[in-house]
């Protein structure tokens, strides 16, 4: 009993030796030569320690005899028993460390994720805000029936993009509404000049992320009816199979080449889309994009969010 109370006195000082002075201090501050003479100065004082209380009584008790104090065998014998129990304990430590550090860089990950998915899907257009508006007063001025119309598709627009897009997902057939609210106040911006072709089918009810396949039928209306245009078209299809979505959005594009087109392939719109991807359907999904000089069409296959 006695014996193992010495050896865990000494197991524990070079315990907390290493972890609180010798590697803060030393080992990691790079000075090697002052963290190895550390160690030497420790096991020295531990096996002086050690012998000592044999010395007096503990030989006698243990029933064995040492020829000499000390020995470079035995201290290098006690000196190994000394520091396992220690190095065992320190690694436990590094692991429960390692742990805990990979827990908080997880949790940081999520809360940065999660704070840039909100950035990405505050960026819907503001100026389909700003137009719809604008065609809603000139409607309400004039008194026209469709004032009352478009008033509840604007309304189920806002609450699907500033309250049910917080959702990490929701059923298909909610994104599908909000894309026919969105293709429902655009016709009435652009008249009859513009031409929507809009198809879908399969099981609407599966999840997915609310705001992407919107995003990609708000880019093709941003840059496939601008007014130089003559008859915009787009077609737009969504299609659920065996639990995979597929989304085609294919628009007319402006005749005039240069910075709007570039704009347009590699602009806001696009990035974003391919960020929320990245972010949300890592290696679940695959996105094609097809720019010819007068038309331009994306493809995009989603695995479902089960």
């Amino acid at each position: 009993m006695v014996v193992n109370i010495l050896n865990v006195a000494i197991y524990m000082a070079a315990y907390y030796g290493l972890k609180h002075i010798q590697l803060p201090r030393y080992f990691d501050r790079g000075k090697m030569i002052k963290f190895a003479l550390s160690l030497l100065f420790s096991a020295v004082i531990f096996y002086t320690i050690w012998r000592v209380a044999g010395e007096l009584w503990l030989d006698e008790f243990r029933g064995v005899r040492y020829r000499r104090f000390m020995s470079p065998v035995d201290f290098l014998t006690q000196t190994v028993q000394f520091y396992s129990p220690a190095m065992l304990l320190l690694a436990w430590d590094f692991y429960q460390e390692r742990q805990v550090e990979k827990e908080r860089l997880r949790t940081l990950e999520k809360e940065k994720i999660t704070t840039e998915l909100k950035f990405l899907k505050a960026q819907l257009n503001p100026h389909f805000l700003f137009n719809t508006l604008n065609n809603l007063y000139s409607y309400v001025v004039s008194g026209s029936p469709k004032a009352a119309d478009m008033v509840m598709r604007l309304s189920g627009t806002l609450d699907y993009v500033l309250y049910k897009s917080q959702q990490k997902s929701v059923p298909l057939n909610e994104e599908i509404l909000a894309i026919e609210n969105f293709i429902a106040l655009e016709k009435i911006r652009y008249g009859d000049r513009l031409q929507v072709n809009f198809k879908k089918e399969g099981n609407l009810s599966v999840p997915v992320s609310p705001l992407l396949l919107l995003s990609i039928v708000e880019n093709a209306f941003k840059h496939g009816a601008s007014g130089d245009i003559d008859s915009p078209k787009i077609k737009i299809e969504i299609k659920e199979s065996n639990n995979f979505i597929e989304c085609k959005v294919w628009n007319t594009k402006s005749k005039y080449q240069g910075e709007r087109n570039d704009d347009y392939k590699e602009g806001i719109g696009l990035s974003n889309i391919k960020r929320q991807l990245n972010l949300l359907y890592q290696d679940q999904h695959q996105l094609k994009i097809d720019e010819k000089p007068d038309s331009f069409n994306v493809e995009l296959l989603l695995k479902s969010l089960l």
